[in-house]
């Protein structure tokens, strides 16, 4: 056999992974193989491999040696929509994807490669889990690329798709990435697996259920998106990546857009349905929801303004909840950290009123969402579009925690206090010598909201910059954004804030 003849061999052969048994065996469990996955996400023909060859392997006493081409991970790079990504995708039929110090090291060298180069960083998990014939040191592997992960945060983009099992260590993973994209029958994070379970409690767990997608998008917020199947899930991961700059130093890409920019809103006088705002406002009516199964009491979105990448928050309950404060909190700290700007919609009337929230960790929470209003640097606007009350005005973004501008509508209720409180204060001689008592509490809360709890007072106290009619509100966020996206601001020198937690 020739040379030439041997590489083309030993190529094929490192394309077919675990072999035509074990992809056969991938696909009956609903599932593409790595390179299918790579195949889907980047522009035909753009990927190229990296360490394809790689086998070696460590072993414990009492364990026989286990190691195949490629160590079950595929490590590369290529493009999506032209743009460049770095990307892993850990290969079920080799191993079962099994992580091992060699596998770690592709990962890491990836991971590396991305960051220096100033380019978004993609993982797609399926494993079985750390190498057991390894022992520690397997687990020290992935312990590595956790501090990659950590060390590379806030300078590129990173996206993890849980396209399997992802159990023990290694869950870390997809809560450590900037992104997690879970697919609904086939994800599986956690950090021990199903049999642990049942050993511990004597009750089986269906592990697709119990540590699958719609948990992890519903219950514990760890994805932030959930998808149907793994065509939606590499759909998705491309509109995603449309919102994201390369790295830290690069802007957002911007999209010339064909609306117009003085287009005028359907809203006026009446309530306003916050999704259909947002819509509303975004270029063509564009908008990729973040978190949108996690804490629907608040709105977290991409979207664009004239062309220009920016994220919304807006309330969407007239509470604020410690799931939704944590929600809008990380979600801020993401477009901070690449400097995209903020557009906060606010209709808030204060913190939840709930006893078992505030012996927990609310306030805590609620704190935290407010620190990170105060500590980011990002361009932000604010409109209040219904209620912002008490605390409520204050975590919402106010000039006070560094919104650039802050604008209200007609219909804004704006107020230390809730209305019925106020009335009892302000009011209280008039209602307790009324001859009808409940009425005399409306007519003076009526009284309460036309004199103090409206945007001319908070306007003639400095707190709004102007106030707005609803219909022209994207024509206003555009013209405010032009003028501050450019800003900058110098802050006291230090390592970091101390977040509440």
């Amino acid at each position: 056999m020739s040379k030439l003849e041997e590489l083309k061999k030993k190529n094929a052969d490192a394309l077919l992974g675990g072999g035509q048994q074990q992809i056969l065996a991938q696909h009956n469990a609903g599932k593409k193989t790595a390179r299918e996955r790579i195949g889907a996400l980047l522009d035909q023909g753009s990927f190229v491999e990296i360490e394809k060859f790689l086998k070696r392997t460590y072993t414990t006493p009492g364990f026989e040696a286990v190691s195949e081409t490629g160590e079950g991970v595929v490590c590369g790079y290529g493009t999506i929509a032209d743009r460049p990504v770095f990307v892993f995708a850990q290969d079920y039929t080799v191993l079962k994807g099994s992580f091992s110090s060699a596998h770690a090291s592709k990962v890491l060298k990836t991971l590396d490669m991305a960051a220096k180069n100033g380019v978004p960083a993609i993982g797609i998990l399926d494993s079985g889990g750390a190498r057991v014939s390894e022992g520690v040191a397997a687990v020290g592997a992935v312990t590595e690329v956790l501090k990659k992960l950590n060390d590379i945060s806030g300078v590129i983009p990173t996206i993890s798709v849980v396209a399997g099992p992802c159990i023990g260590t290694s869950a870390y993973i997809a809560t450590l990435t900037d992104f997690t994209l879970m697919i609904e029958g086939i994800s599986e994070l956690a950090l021990y697996g199903p049999q642990v379970y049942a050993s511990a409690t004597g009750k089986e767990l269906n592990g697709t259920i119990s540590f699958g997608a719609k948990n992890h998008n519903k219950n514990t917020g760890i994805s932030q998106f959930l998808c149907d199947d793994e065509m939606q899930c590499a759909a998705t991961l491309k509109k995603l990546l449309s919102f994201l700059p390369s790295n830290n130093l690069d802007d957002a890409p911007y999209e010339l857009s064909a609306d117009d920019l003085n287009r005028q809103l359907p809203f006026g006088e009446d309530s306003v349905d916050m999704p259909a705002l947002i819509r509303s406002v975004a270029d063509n009516g564009d908008v990729l929801e973040y978190q949108a199964e996690f804490a629907p009491e608040i709105i977290t979105a991409f979207g664009r303004l004239n062309g220009n990448v920016c994220g919304f928050v807006a309330n969407n309950t007239p509470q604020l909840t410690t799931r939704a404060a944590k929600k809008a909190a990380r979600f801020l700290s993401f477009l901070d950290a690449y400097n995209i700007p903020t557009i906060t919609f606010t209709d808030c009337d204060s913190s939840a009123v709930d006893i078992e929230q505030e012996q927990g960790t609310l306030l805590c929470d609620l704190a935290q969402l407010l620190s990170a209003y105060a500590q980011s640097g990002m361009p932000k606007l604010n409109v209040i579009t219904g209620k912002a009350i008490g605390d409520g005005f204050a975590i919402m973004c106010p000039k006070e925690l560094g919104a650039d501008m802050v604008y209200a509508w007609p219909t804004a209720q704006i107020s230390a206090m809730s209305a019925e409180t106020g009335a009892l204060l302000l009011y209280e001689d008039e209602i307790a010598n009324a001859v009808d008592g409940i009425t005399a509490k409306r007519q003076m809360i009526e009284k309460y909201l036309d004199e103090y709890a409206n945007p001319w007072q908070a306007a003639e106290q400095g707190a709004i910059d102007d106030i707005i009619e609803p219909a022209h509100t994207r024509q206003i966020l555009i013209a405010s954004l032009e003028m501050v996206i450019s800003k900058r601001e110098e802050t006291l020198p230090k390592k970091h804030g101390i977040l509440p937690l």
